[in-house]
């Protein structure tokens, strides 16, 4: 075979091999953002914080291509969620949400926090990274005593000139 010819192929074959390469999904960043809704919980138990998260994924993802980043929650209470995944398929903003009921008799107040992290799984070009770590979104949770069955059944009328 000639010269030319072995350094044409050589070169179109590094070249096809750079080309698909380059259009592997990466991604460079991950930064995360959590806060509980509400904040500052009172009344009937037991009550529930919703957590709202937001995932900025940066990179570079090719279009008709994803990469799957998982993320878990954490509780100060030393609970955990299971690993859960999101196929992100443009860089940008990617929302993720939690729920936490708790309170009641045994429990009439308390004070906590969530968080959650997330990670690039080996879908992207780099393979898994170390996961990163969002905010740990405060909230706090005070059980109103429940108005009496009794009080609900027989109200008490309202006093003259009130209506």
């Amino acid at each position: 075979m000639n010269k030319k010819l072995v350094a044409l192929l050589a070169a179109a074959a590094f070249g096809a091999a750079t080309q698909s390469a380059s259009a592997l999904p990466f991604v460079d960043g991950l930064a995360n953002a959590l806060m509980a809704t509400p904040v500052h919980f009172v009344g009937e138990c037991p009550g529930l914080i919703t957590f709202h998260g937001r995932v900025r994924v940066a990179g570079r993802i090719p279009p008709g291509s994803s990469v799957e980043i998982g993320y878990q929650f954490s509780r100060s209470d030393g609970g955990t969620g299971q690993n859960q995944f999101l196929s992100a398929t443009h860089p940008g903003i990617y929302d993720v949400t939690d729920t936490w009921t708790l309170g009641g008799a045994s429990l009439p107040s308390f004070s906590g926090w969530e968080h959650f992290k997330t990670w690039v799984t080996d879908s992207a070009e780099g393979g898994a990274r170390p996961p990163v770590w969002s905010n740990e979104a405060h909230f706090t949770l005070t059980c109103a005593a429940p108005r009496s069955a009794t009080h609900m059944l027989n109200p008490q009328p309202e006093p003259p000139g009130r209506r």
